[in-house]
């Protein structure tokens, strides 16, 4: 038998989890971001759903995850989020028909002496006040001067990015709106669009919405915000983490368990042995006491979290036995264990973890 850690992949959860995208911002082209791998969800399979299923583009972070796209048969609209890393990278570009986010002059400069076989959309990052990346307001015309002196691109817009959009009611996210419309204004008579709103912000603050939104992390059935869980928005979890026990041990009172001897029985107890490690990518930092189900029944987690197995606590489940099911993240009968709450003890963010999830983990569709 092979080895049984799977992530599981909801087609379903994913559809459901576009249609709240469009449900809230229903005036707004929806790029759907796929970046790092889809969040660990697999970029391709995952792509394919999205683009059969009508979003406007897609999003990713470099030429390479583009070309993984292009070269699994993906024909929608992809744009690059942070543009070239280097001027071989624009021809390649256009070639594959991919646009791309500009957000330098050293950016425009290679774009102004590269050799393109075909056009080439992009739009202009402007920072207008998260400081990471964009042209700064002031800069702004000389930066359209520099890309209107380029032949073959079309420029479709602005975009920008919300520093603090988890926290909507923070004065900040005005401030970044403000400075956005005022530099769109500018700009107002050259028939350009405008994207600002990511996940925390299409869900919360619709007055940024405009034309186009890029939800990433809610398509995925997880919360933007630290005090809510994606499900109490409406959002359905499209991975489950699982494996499956391997062993059960007994342990004696006074027994030590695992690396470390970081628990220790103080009563007779079953312990199982689970098919599941930090070199799957599940937390190290997780350990005791964090929740996992297995027989429909919540338990915990024993000990430190090794490369390839960790502990589950059996002594409430006398009939667990080699081979049963044990979820990770996710849904087992009336019970579910999310990536929201596994993040919260982690000290960390939900998308961190599904990133975390190693190629080894083999992602399974289902409906």
């Amino acid at each position: 038998m092979s080895r049984p850690t799977q992530a599981l992949i909801s087609q379903g959860a994913l559809l459901h989890n576009l249609q709240v995208v469009r449900a809230s911002a229903p005036r707004s082209r929806v790029m759907a971001v796929v970046k790092a791998d889809a969040y660990g969800h697999g970029a391709v399979r995952v792509a394919g759903i999205l683009e059969a299923a009508g979003v406007d583009a897609l999003a990713v972070a470099s030429l390479e995850e583009a070309l993984q796209l292009r070269e699994s048969g993906i024909s929608a609209p992809v744009f690059i989020l942070e543009g070239p890393f280097t001027p071989d990278e624009i021809p390649a570009a256009a070639q594959h028909r991919l646009g791309l986010v500009l957000h330098s002059f050293e950016q425009l400069a290679w774009l102004s002496r590269a050799e393109l076989e075909s056009d080439i959309e992009v739009f202009l990052k402007l920072d207008s006040g998260m400081h990471r990346l964009g042209f700064a307001p002031c800069d702004l015309p000389g930066a359209l001067d520099s890309l209107r002196a380029c032949p073959g691109v079309h420029l479709c817009g602005l975009m920008s990015h919300l520093a603090r959009a988890d926290e909507p009611e923070n004065r900040y996210n005005n401030h970044q709106l403000e400075t956005f419309s005022q530099t769109f204004e500018q700009l107002a008579d050259q028939g350009l669009e405008r994207s600002l709103a990511a996940s925390a912000a299409i869900l919360r603050s619709p007055d940024t919405h405009l034309d186009w939104v890029r939800p990433g992390l809610m398509l995925y059935g997880m919360s933007p915000f630290a005090e809510v869980f994606g499900p109490a928005l409406g959002l359905v979890p499209v991975l489950q983490l699982r494996s499956a026990l391997m062993t059960v041990r007994e342990l004696k009172p006074g027994d030590w368990l695992g690396y470390g001897a970081a628990f220790q029985a103080d009563r007779r107890m079953r312990v199982g042995v689970v098919a599941i490690g930090y070199g799957d990518g599940y937390p190290r930092q997780l350990g005791n006491g964090t929740p996992v189900l297995v027989g429909g029944r919540r338990s915990r987690l024993l000990g430190r979290v090794s490369m390839d197995m960790l502990f589950v606590d059996l002594s409430e489940l006398p009939t667990a036995k080699p081979g049963d099911e044990v979820m990770l993240m996710g849904r087992q009968g009336t019970e579910q264990v999310t990536v929201d709450e596994l993040a919260l003890l982690a000290g960390t963010i939900p998308y961190e973890l599904t990133c975390r999830i190693q190629g080894r983990v083999p992602r399974i569709l289902e409906s």
